[in-house]
C-alpha cells in the first residue's frame, strides 16, 4: 500500500510495518510488557503512548507522520530492550515446560519462538494459552482432578502400574 492520509507520498506500509516488527523482536523474544511496567512504569507508558501515535499515525497520519512515527517506535523497542538487558531481567514471554522428553514453551508473542529455540533446541512445541486451555478442556480426567484437588500438579504418569492403594 502506498501513499496514506492527506499528504499522500510514496510509502510503502508494509516495509514500514516490518521494520517496527523486527525492531520490537529484540524485547517481544524476550519480555512482556508486564515486565517492563514492574522495572520502569514510566518508560512502560512511555511506550505505550508512543505505540498509540504510531496507530494513529497508520490509521490517519501522513506519510512524514508514519515516517516519524515508526522512527519513534523503533527507537521507543530499542531502549526498553537495552532497559530490561541493563538490569538483567529474566525472560517472561514465555513458559518451559518438559516431560518425557517433549519440550513446550507456552506464551503469546510469536517473537519468542526463535529465542526458546535458540536456548533449549529445535524440538520444542510451541503453543498459545489459548491452545494448552483447548488441549486441557479435552481431557476428562485431568480436568475432574483439578476440580476435586485444585492444587494438585500430574508430575509424572504411570499408566501401566496401578496407583497406590489399587487393587
Amino acid at each position: 500500500m502506498t501513499g496514506v492520509g492527506p499528504l499522500s507520498g510514496a510509502l510503502d506500509l508494509a516495509a514500514v510495518m516490518r521494520r517496527v516488527s523486527e525492531a520490537a523482536a529484540p524485547f517481544e523474544s524476550r519480555w512482556t510488557l508486564r515486565a517492563l511496567q514492574r522495572l520502569d512504569p514510566e518508560l512502560h507508558d512511555r511506550l505505550v503512548d508512543q505505540q498509540q501515535l504510531y496507530h494513529e499515525a497508520l490509521v490517519t497520519g501522513t506519510a512524514e507522520d508514519v515516517e516519524e512515527q515508526s522512527a519513534a517506535m523503533c527507537r521507543g523497542w530499542a531502549a526498553v530492550a537495552r532497559a530490561m538487558e541493563t538490569a538483567g531481567i529474566p525472560d517472561d514471554a514465555y513458559l518451559l515446560g518438559f516431560h518425557g522428553g517433549v519440550r513446550v514453551a507456552i506464551g503469546e508473542q510469536k517473537h519468542a519462538i526463535a529465542r526458546v529455540r535458540e536456548l533449549h533446541g529445535v524440538p520444542v512445541i510451541w503453543m498459545t494459552p489459548d491452545e494448552v486451555a483447548a488441549l486441557v478442556a479435552g481431557l476428562e480426567a485431568f480436568k475432574g482432578a483439578k476440580c476435586l484437588w485444585p492444587d494438585a500438579e500430574i508430575i509424572r504418569l504411570y499408566p501401566k502400574e496401578p496407583a497406590t492403594g489399587d487393587p
